[in-house]
């Protein structure tokens, strides 16, 4: 479990990432989904809490379905359904990094409101980063993951692994200069600082925390002048 300091930070770039993505957006919205993130990473995934946090979700799908005109219900439903189910199905070879990197992609997608906001591009984009944050997070847990959940880093070399990461990072850079040009700054951002820390960690990742990245692609984004 990660100090209570790193869960307000992520719940933090959370929202700010969120709202930044559209800005149209309520913000109440934005704040909802950081907060459930520092609460869900805060306290242990029990049964009982899974359960809990399920019931919250679908309670809050309904209301939203009724009266949230800003907030696209079926991706948060799948996100919400996704992250439940993560401690169980985790344990399947191969899907920890694919459940993570999904459920993130859709409560993402959620509060993208607009046609012209929601889009090819910018899915694939979340989806690769979203999968460069869980792959960093499987490198620093792949001496405690056990082997037989098959993450990224447990089978791939991490001299293979690191190039990889490099070019999916150059791919989310290319994306956003063609097609996402509201989203550029942030991308350059998020991958500048991801770009320093793997070369930090070319031969041996000891510390390989991209999480802060995100942050930062929030705040490029809010930057952005349109």
């Amino acid at each position: 479990m990660r100090f209570k300091s790193t869960h307000i930070l992520l719940g933090f770039s959370t929202f700010l990432f969120a709202y930044s993505l559209n800005k149209t957006t309520d913000l109440w919205y934005a704040i909802l989904l950081g907060f459930a993130v520092f609460v869900y990473y805060s306290f242990p995934r029990t049964a009982v809490i899974m359960r809990v946090y399920l019931l919250i979700g679908l309670c809050l799908v309904l209301t939203l379905a009724w009266t949230a005109n800003h907030v696209h219900v079926f991706p948060l439903l799948f996100a919400i359904i996704l992250t439940i189910t993560y401690p169980w199905f985790r344990e399947i070879p191969w899907a920890k990094t694919p459940i993570i990197a999904s459920s993130w992609t859709m409560f993402m997608l959620s509060v993208m409101s607009t046609s012209e906001a929601l889009n090819l591009a910018s899915c694939l984009v979340l989806l690769l980063l979203f999968g460069v944050l869980a792959t960093a997070s499987d490198v620093n847990d792949s001496e405690i993951d056990s082997i037989r959940l098959k993450t990224l880093p447990q089978v791939m070399p991490w001299r293979v692994l690191r190039w990889v990461l490099f070019s999916i990072i150059c791919v989310i850079l290319g994306l956003t200069f063609f097609f996402l040009p509201n989203w550029l700054l942030g991308a350059i951002l998020f991958s500048a600082f991801s770009t320093y820390v793997l070369f930090r960690n070319w031969n041996m990742p000891f510390s390989f925390d991209l999480d802060p990245g995100l942050l930062l692609f929030a705040l490029g984004n809010l930057l952005y002048l349109r």
